[in-house]
């Protein structure tokens, strides 16, 4: 996959991710619930656990908490192996620090980290039980450039639709490679940004990175073809695009059954009370954590040092940061996200 993960910082970075958990974990129990209901007390000896995309792995401490206490409670003896998948190029030391954190507190659990893109397959077929994936299906398998936007959702003349025929094909590939994983009778929530008719999180702050783009390009910091590459992998889906293959696809269909579908909005309070400048810093280091490093490794890709690249993508954000401070409502300051849960056939 020629896209990088987010940056070391996205764990100091990623509060406002972690928000849909409070929708999405309630569920992530409900799921490990029933998946025990379904076993005899016998048979509770052993549970696979799949994080896919796990980023730093600072998001990922509360759902297997919550997943392991759940079975604990209608088996102490259970042991738990959790896979935390995401890019070979993550930042896999920060993960393996999670991971060791969560293993020292909970017994009989096994963290392995698997390198893989998930639009691979990750696990051997019907080795899953429970699987999750927060704030990651929405990136796709491959970036393409775009010329009059950084969003797929904003760009014009055309170029949206070869974006929508990637889309569509990621979500159908992600769905049935995750079906090919799971046991029968396993279960699955999946829960990232989401597109509704009031918009999505990224819309007016994407605009501001574009504004930024361009006037970098402008002044002889990016090349035209530079500029048209740095663009975002990403369909934020609307609810006509999730359930697009559970009503027309028959592989898809067979696959599974839909639990439930639902949307939410979250935001971090606090940060209503935050000084303007406080608050663009804030914002500038939120989105820089996690478009930065795709950036950078574009620039990269076409011939900049490294040197070369950071330095030009600081004129960026620092162009970025001063916009928003002069309006911090056009920064990512709410999680609009969806939930939807599945049971393996």
């Amino acid at each position: 996959m020629p896209m990088e993960p987010m940056l070391n910082s996205y764990n100091d970075n990623s509060a406002i991710q972690e928000t849909c958990q409070t929708v999405g974990n309630p569920i992530l129990i409900d799921m490990a619930t029933q998946w025990a209901d379904g076993k005899h007390n016998g048979d509770l000896r052993f549970v696979r656990i799949a994080d896919y995309g796990c980023s730093g792995g600072r998001n990922s401490v509360r759902p297997v908490r919550d997943i392991v206490a759940t079975l604990r409670r209608r088996s102490n003896d259970i042991r738990v192996e959790c896979i935390f998948e995401d890019l070979p190029t993550n930042a896999w030391d920060l993960v393996i620090e999670q991971g060791g954190r969560l293993t020292s507190d909970l017994p009989d659990l096994q963290v392995l980290c698997a390198g893989s893109s998930f639009y691979n397959q990750v696990c051997a077929d019907n080795s899953v039980d429970l699987a999750y994936s927060y704030v990651a299906s929405h990136f796709l398998s491959q970036p393409q450039p775009l010329s009059t936007h950084v969003m797929m959702h904003e760009s014009r003349n055309g170029e949206k639709k070869t974006w929508e025929k990637q889309a569509a094909d990621d979500w159908r590939k992600f769905l049935l490679l995750r079906a090919r994983e799971l046991q029968h009778g396993g279960k699955l929530m999946v829960s990232t940004m989401s597109r509704g008719e009031d918009g999505y999180s990224w819309k007016a702050f994407s605009y501001l990175v574009w504004d930024a783009i361009q006037c970098v390009h402008a002044k002889g910091g990016l090349t035209k073809r530079e500029a048209e590459a740095l663009c975002i992998p990403a369909c934020l889906r609307s609810e006509a695009d999730i359930m697009a293959p559970f009503s027309s696809d028959p592989e898809v269909q067979a696959a599974y059954r839909l639990e439930s579908l639902g949307f939410s909005r979250t935001s971090i309070e606090q940060e209503n009370s935050l000084p303007k400048s406080e608050l663009a810093s804030l914002l500038r280091r939120r989105t820089e954590s996690v478009w930065g490093g795709m950036f950078i490794t574009t620039l990269m890709n076409l011939g900049r040092a490294a040197g070369s690249a950071r330095e030009t993508m600081n004129q960026v954000w620092d162009l970025f940061e001063e916009a928003v401070g002069k309006d911090p409502n056009n920064g990512w300051r709410d999680m609009r996200f969806f939930c939807l849960q599945l049971t393996r056939n």
